[in-house]
């Protein structure tokens, strides 16, 4: 089947199912489904099928920039948000990203202590996560809001695998965990459903974190002696055992 193809119609059924989900079991479930490898998993599979194996798990280190990152993110949005609209909100976050992610470029930490850090930053923002309220939920919508999670989404996965060649696998790789569908999640669960729906859903989230960065690090160590398949049905299962176990914890 043509890898074109596969991207522009798998990726945006995903997208659909996880908001459908998200609308059946609440914000903080929302946040657990939508952690799961859902885009930076085919992503960096494109990276394999179209670059090699070498390039896909060389551009895993990147990608734990990019984690490091989207929690700063995930956090700062929710302690911004309540006392400020989402725009004014996403800016502050996207440059509190920035400032995490070159950080971390700088210092040029190796796989091992980058999942680490990434582990331990986890829980740490979790301690300091805002807790939300809870409320009586606003069920209110908009009615193309799927369509634009499915083409940002198709989008981003296009863009950034089409780029790959050109940035090479550290840059390919910390984009990769980019805030884009994290951003509209939010953004449509700030506006539309209030700052507890944004707190809660970035919360989820963040939880699930612990099973997707742990997907990604396995890769490192899995592909080299294993089919693209095999490692990611073995990580992909450690990853869902983790967010289950998560979901129950946290």
């Amino acid at each position: 089947m043509n890898l074109l193809l596969i991207k522009v119609t798998v990726i945006p059924a995903v997208i659909a199912l996880v908001t459908l989900a998200t609308r059946k079991w609440g914000n903080k479930i929302g946040g657990l489904i939508g952690s799961m490898p859902w885009t930076a998993g085919p992503i960096l599979l494109f990276f394999l099928l179209e670059q090699g194996k070498v390039f896909g798990i060389h551009s895993i280190q990147g990608t734990m920039t990019g984690i490091m990152a989207l929690i700063s993110f995930c956090l700062s949005y929710s302690v911004f948000s309540r006392n400020l609209s989402w725009l004014p909100t996403l800016l502050l976050s996207y440059g509190i990203y920035a400032v995490t992610a070159l950080l971390f470029i700088y210092l040029e930490l190796n796989l091992v202590v980058s999942y680490v850090l990434v582990i331990g930053y986890v829980l740490v923002a979790l301690r300091f996560f805002p807790v939300p309220i809870e409320t009586s939920t606003n069920t209110r919508r908009l009615p193309f809001d799927i369509p634009i999670r499915m083409a940002v989404a198709t989008l981003f996965v296009l863009l950034i695998t089409g780029l790959a060649n050109m940035l090479g696998p550290r840059w390919s790789g910390l984009l990769t965990p980019f805030p884009i569908m994290t951003s509209v999640l939010a953004i449509f669960s700030h506006m539309l459903q209030g700052s507890n729906a944004a707190i809660l859903t970035l919360r989820g989230l963040v939880i699930g974190l612990l099973g997707f960065t742990t997907f990604l690090f396995l890769q490192a160590y899995l592909l080299p002696s294993f089919s693209i398949a095999a490692s990611f049905g073995i990580a992909f299962l450690i990853n869902t055992v983790i967010n289950l176990m998560a979901g129950r914890v946290f």
